[in-house]
């Protein structure tokens, strides 16, 4: 699992939201936001940021947050 997937992952599950329910509210495909978490997919910033809304939270990508 990649560094952002990891960071999704654990944001989400400490939020108790589950794949479906983040997918709705971020208007992104469920395999999408999986694919992600499992390191999968090299997520786009755009889509980054549809999650970070949804979540309330950032990511960091080395030096830089989203």
């Amino acid at each position: 699992m990649n560094n952002i997937g990891h960071q999704l992952k654990k944001m989400r599950l400490n939020r108790e939201i589950e794949i479906e329910k983040l997918a709705l509210l971020s208007g992104l495909n469920a395999g999408t936001i999986e694919a992600i978490e499992e390191g999968e997919l090299d997520v786009q910033v755009s889509i980054l940021a549809k999650i970070s809304d949804v979540l309330n939270c950032s990511f960091s990508i080395g030096d830089v947050s989203i």
